[in-house]
């Protein structure tokens, strides 16, 4: 086995990560390089479930709800950020058709 084995080895190790959701605690099982980005989501997640609670005051919400709530909450914000890309890609690809009329006109204009 050589060094880059060796490597490739312990990037595929499983770890088990304790993390608390909404203050249950599970057990993840994840793979050793990606333990750091999994306690990172987990605590993104807490922080999106603590402003629910805030903005839904004086409801109590069940574990349940407060994950449906981030979890739709979540998603918007994916959606949103997929939309602003797409739109950003079709710029990009207007941009690019005038650049390469512009650059054709040029050359008929040269000849």
């Amino acid at each position: 086995m050589n060094h880059n084995d060796l490597n490739i080895k312990e990037n595929n190790e499983l770890r088990p990560v304790h993390i608390s959701i909404a203050g249950t605690p599970h057990r993840i099982i994840c793979p050793a390089d990606r333990v750091k980005s999994l306690e990172s989501s987990a605590e993104k997640l807490n922080e999106k479930i603590r402003e629910i609670r805030q903005a839904t005051k004086g409801k109590v919400l069940n574990n349940e709800e407060l994950l449906v709530l981030a979890c739709l909450d979540l998603y918007d914000q994916v959606q949103g950020l997929n939309t602003t890309i797409s739109a950003h890609e079709q710029a990009q690809n207007q941009a690019a058709a005038l650049i390469e009329k512009i650059n054709k006109d040029a050359l008929s204009v040269l000849r």
